[in-house]
């Protein structure tokens, strides 16, 4: 079949509608993807969070690649040329193009559109105000539009996702793209037009952010002459751009999982015949191994000095510093077992934390390391290690928390006035199994470096306001500073095994010897 070549294209982007329109009654996007394709599994990003997956349709990038979150669009433009955006990309071809983009969280367009390739951008408080605005962009035939609706996510934090009022608003938004369809049948352009509508992620209860199946699976619909009634096989919110840039006929980069990483998902275009690019998960297997003693030759303290360790938990039927630092408390029970990574581990959770107070961290670097054993029933945030509480009440207060979900870990940090938090998701290629974590805090850098299974992941760089330190008087380990044990706070269990604090922040060949360690 021949290729077909759009004059224009749409992207008509949901806020966390996630694919809960299928419980919805939706005459619009029935009638406008009746003979065309679709699916109410493609994929979010991960994390499940609007700038992260946003960012992902507009770049062509994985969040691990674009490093965008919700707090940094809302203060900072996006300028990265290496890495543009598909109105650059479009700009570049079409040089005199209209282009618009039109949201009502207005992040998008302040921290994601560039500002420097003429986009006629515009923004509302709600989105029954938002669509006048949209029709009249359209009045100009724009080659690329971009709209994102995000009163359906705000009644999905309000009522709770899935709920009535979230139906109740997913239908009002589809009477509102049915407005702006009438407008491009208005501007004679509708038959020349590709569609594309599609949710950044869904939700569970009254937020995302994690990847249960309620949070990640999302509706794509892709409609145009040309196109067939058909399910699209495979898809992930990062291949927008891809399809927008080919629909357009701009050519796009090749598939590279650290740059750009869009496809064209299989069973959008009847003529695209190139195969997708899918990584294959898979469960990592480790055998419980014997490893010389902290002390011993050949131990940690051999390899990297006894001096530069501030704290060194081993799970050994006890909470025992073997760095001789650190005084732990239990509060509550907590169990070992012996399929650890080096004999036994911890488990923690609803069954208990321990405290001491004799860890100091200073203004200085470390490092925290951790076998961690990652699980998908793993839903909520699991508290690994703190000094700070974790909380949405409290995360402003001064010092350091490591989390871990099923699907990511998060480092959060607060300086007394405003908090700041790394999220980097599992690789794509991990199932579950154990996993080795390590956050190298540099401050001589100014930046955070992830590493997984002994891999840089990616090095976030630390904002100035928070190179104050990470000091605070009580160390938690396995639960947050309050060492709340109830299932409100703590209602999964999860396991650690062996973890490290280092003084100072360890590099690509220090992290190598720990790898030849645990190898």
């Amino acid at each position: 079949m021949e290729r077909k070549i759009y004059k224009y294209c749409a992207v008509l982007g949901v806020d966390g509608m996630g694919n809960f329109n299928k419980q919805a009654n939706t005459p619009v996007l029935d009638a406008l993807f009746e003979n065309g394709a679709s699916t109410y599994d493609a994929l979010s990003m991960n994390p499940t969070i609007s700038a992260e997956n946003w960012g992902a349709m507009l770049l062509g990038l994985t969040p691990l690649v674009h490093g965008l979150t919700n707090g940094y669009i809302s203060s900072h433009e996006y300028t990265n040329k290496e890495f543009p955006s598909v109105f650059t990309r479009i700009r570049r071809a079409f040089p005199d193009a209209y282009l618009a983009s039109v949201c009502n969280w207005d992040p998008i367009n302040h921290g994601i559109v560039e500002h420097d390739v003429d986009v006629d951008m515009a923004t509302a408080d709600n989105d029954d105000e938002l669509n006048p605005i949209i029709i009249e962009k359209v009045k100009n035939k724009p080659k690329f539009l971009f709209v994102q609706y995000d009163d359906v996510d705000g009644a999905g934090h309000h009522a709770g996702y899935g709920n009535p009022e979230h139906i109740e608003r997913i239908e009002k938004t589809d009477a509102l793209i049915g407005e702006v369809l009438g407008a491009y049948r208005e501007a004679g352009i509708f038959d020349e037009t590709l569609f594309i509508v599609i949710a950044d992620h869904g939700g569970i209860r009254h937020g995302h952010g994690g990847y249960t199946d309620e949070e990640k699976y999302v509706f794509l619909g892709v409609s145009g002459v040309g196109i067939e009634k058909s399910n699209v096989v495979f898809a992930r919110t990062v291949d927008v751009a891809a399809t927008v840039l080919y629909a357009l006929g701009i050519d796009f980069p090749e598939y590279n999982r650290d740059g750009f990483s869009s496809q064209v998902p299989e069973g959008v275009f009847p003529w695209y015949g190139k195969a997708y690019v899918k990584t294959t998960p898979k469960v990592s297997t480790h055998e419980t191994k014997t490893a010389p003693a902290f002390d011993a030759p050949g131990g940690l303290a051999d390899i990297f000095g006894r001096d530069r360790f501030k704290l060194a938990l081993f799970f050994e039927n006890e909470i025992k510093d073997e760095s001789g630092n650190c005084s732990f408390t239990e509060h509550g029970n907590i169990k070992y077992y012996s399929n650890g990574v080096c004999s036994f581990c911890g488990e923690f959770g609803v069954t208990g934390a321990a405290q001491t107070g004799d860890l100091s961290f200073g203004d200085g670097s470390f490092t925290l390391a951790v076998w961690l054993l990652t699980e998908k029933s793993v839903l909520e945030e699991c508290v690994v290690c703190s000094n700070k509480d974790w909380w949405w009440q409290k995360r402003r207060e001064t010092g350091f928390s490591f989390v871990m979900k099923n699907s990511d870990t998060v480092v959060l940090f607060g300086n007394g006035n405003d908090d700041f938090s790394v999220v980097t998701p599992f690789p794509d290629e991990h199932e579950s199994g154990w996993l080795h974590a390590a956050v190298c805090v540099d401050r001589n850098k100014r930046e955070i470096r992830v590493y997984y299974g002994f891999e840089l992941i990616r090095a976030f760089p630390i904002p100035e306001e928070f190179m104050c330190g990470a000091d605070a008087p009580v160390f938690v380990v396995g639960n947050d500073v309050g060492y709340e044990n109830n299932e409100k706070h703590f209602p999964n269990l999860f396991r650690m095994d062996d973890l490290l604090i280092l003084d100072g922040a360890l590099d690509d060949k220090d992290i190598a010897k720990l790898e030849k360690y645990y190898s």
